[in-house]
């Protein structure tokens, strides 16, 4: 895409070339969760900023403008080349940090990034097993793919179930949560939001293998069950790694649904570690 990006001509007042804008852009976005979000804190036109990301249309220098002094930049900063326009947004994210956020903010950014080199090996796509919050007596599989993104371990996880309403009809529900990878004491500390709505969080906590290859994490995951009550949970939770590839296919995530206990697709040690209906504890 890069190459493509690149022939296209500067912004017609000069704003930038829509390659390096583009890049930045994406790298910007990125700290947002969505594009989405990002365009409604700018106040931008979605469509039109759309069109700056894919390096088809530079934005005018109005637009730039207040893209840039809304992540606390110059125009000029937005046209940097990668490499420089990064170490400049990370100077000023570190310098806002500093002026406004707490010292465990940067705390927790510091752990981060101290672990990074040491999660490498969980890198890779995951099937994510536990029993279901609110379907008593059926296990959820979710897609837990782990990647690194600049100097940190991310993830993202995808749940998706069919489920029927009182008059038989079927209706397909999707979750997407975002979050951040830590490593300590020998524990994979995970911590997560959902991406569409921000209205939970989500903590796991795994015992990792520390023996090549890597195939099973077990541990707990605490979360909000999505009833009207939105009763705390915790349950037993196992990941089953299938790749190291953090590139997921459509296939993998068609296999995220709502499932039986004794599905024979769950591994038998998975089966047996999640156990009975009695590990899964939700507050009243």
């Amino acid at each position: 895409m890069s190459s493509v990006v690149s022939k296209q001509p500067a912004g017609p007042d000069g704003a930038g070339t829509a390659s390096s804008v583009s890049h930045n852009l994406r790298e910007v976005v990125s700290r947002a969760g969505s594009v989405a979000e990002f365009c409604r804190q700018v106040g931008i036109n979605r469509q039109q900023f759309n069109k700056y990301l894919a390096g088809s249309h530079a934005p005018s220098r109005r637009n730039l403008a207040r893209i840039a002094r809304h992540c606390g930049l110059t125009v000029e900063d937005m046209d940097r080349p990668a490499d420089e326009f990064l170490r400049r947004l990370r100077q000023q994210e570190e310098s806002a940090g500093a002026t406004v956020a707490p010292a465990h903010f940067q705390t927790l950014a510091a752990l981060a990034r101290g672990c990074a080199s040491d999660l490498k090996p969980f890198l890779g796509t995951y099937f994510r097993y536990h029993r279901s919050s609110i379907y008593a007596g059926s296990v959820l599989r979710a897609v837990t793919v782990i990647y690194q993104e600049g100097d940190c371990i991310r993830y993202v996880t995808v749940e998706s179930m069919r489920v029927r309403d009182d008059h038989g009809n079927e209706d397909r529900c999707r979750f997407t949560y975002r979050g951040i990878c830590y490593l300590l004491g020998q524990r994979l500390f995970m911590c997560d939001y959902e991406r569409r709505q921000c209205n939970e969080m989500t903590t796991t906590i795994l015992m990792p293998q520390f023996r090549t290859p890597i195939k099973y994490m077990l541990g707990l995951v605490a979360g909000i069950a999505a009833t009207a009550y939105r009763q705390p949970f915790a349950a037993r939770v196992a990941f089953h790694k299938l790749s190291d590839d953090p590139h997921v296919s459509r296939n993998t995530l068609r296999q995220a649904a709502l499932i039986a206990p004794e599905d024979p697709s769950i591994p038998a040690a998975v089966r047996t570690y999640l156990g009975g209906d009695g590990v899964l504890l939700a507050a009243i």
